[in-house]
């Protein structure tokens, strides 16, 4: 992402979050950053699709926190507490703009629904990692269920810590969550009677990414961004070139002996795009090249 772009997110969410989203102008916006008027369209198509960035932009960042907890090597319970804080601190940072965007309703572009639904299953995806990685395989029929409490529970004190405004000492917190999930988990690996959602009932939502192999993931990926390209608001040559990128992958895939420089250099193409931050570096993964900077 380009210097100016970030610029006018961080500045975006701070005037959002300072004086509203209708009271806040994108003259404004673009004066507080630094550029002008014309700029701001050169990378956001209104305040809307400037508000769908913001919380890309935060989202993806925040994950990136997470990973970090999740590759020092803690012990899982306490590996899932500290990535419960990180959640905790990161919705108390941003509590002034979640408020501002609950009180006013703020409407966003169709392409959000495909983000929603990816923080739906990345959220899903992260509670089984880590409660698979605490209780292993005795746990796996009845995985969803403990995912879902665990989410609940989540939801809830957020809901006390941004809305009404509860101060609790997140520390203690999140190894509190922690505590009560253990117990509840617990007490479900006792019961012999069967899950209320079995994880077969929610493969089409939520895939088991352990079940899949790695071309059946890069095939998902690219499916998936090419949904994204034809849900953004741009030139039909624009998403003409993003589209044709992703067919230079594919045949690019199907060779012997796929070039790393023609994959590396069609994946630039997505660089300056949020909604595709997650999708390139997956893809990065899984192929085994490094993304061009």
């Amino acid at each position: 992402m380009n210097e100016k772009k970030r610029t006018l997110i961080e500045t975006g969410m701070k005037l959002f979050a300072q004086k509203g989203f209708h009271e806040t102008s994108i003259q404004e916006i673009a004066d507080k950053s630094g550029v002008s008027k014309g700029s701001f369209y050169l990378h956001f198509d209104s305040k809307e699709d400037l508000t769908l960035n913001i919380h890309q932009y935060y989202y993806y960042g925040l994950m990136e926190e997470v990973n970090k907890v999740q590759q020092q090597e803690l012990p899982p319970k306490e590996s899932l507490a500290a990535q419960v804080k990180v959640l905790l601190e990161a919705f108390m940072s941003n509590k002034d703009f979640i408020i501002m965007h609950m009180r006013e309703n703020v409407n966003v572009p169709s392409e959000s629904n495909d983000f929603l639904m990816e923080i739906r299953r990345h959220s899903f995806q992260w509670g089984r990692s880590n409660l698979l990685s605490i209780y292993g395989a005795p746990l796996q029929d009845k995985v969803v269920d403990a995912v879902i409490l665990l989410e609940g529970m989540l939801h809830s004190y957020f809901k006390w810590l941004v809305l009404d405004d509860i101060e609790l000492d997140l520390d203690s917190l999140s190894t509190f969550i922690v505590r009560r999930v253990d117990d509840v988990v617990q007490g479900m690996l006792q019961e012999e009677e069967q899950p209320q959602i079995a994880p077969e009932q929610i493969q089409d939502y939520f895939p088991d990414e352990s079940s899949s192999n790695s071309e059946e993931k890069i095939t998902g990926i690219l499916s998936n961004m090419r949904q994204k390209v034809d849900h953004l608001q741009l030139p039909d040559e624009q998403k003409n070139d993003l589209l044709s990128a992703l067919n230079v992958i594919e045949q690019e895939l199907e060779k012997e002996q796929p070039q790393r420089v023609v994959l590396q250099g069609m994946l630039t193409h997505f660089k300056d795009k949020a909604q595709f931050e997650n999708d390139i570096e997956a893809l990065a993964n899984h192929l085994g090249i490094p993304l061009l900077t």
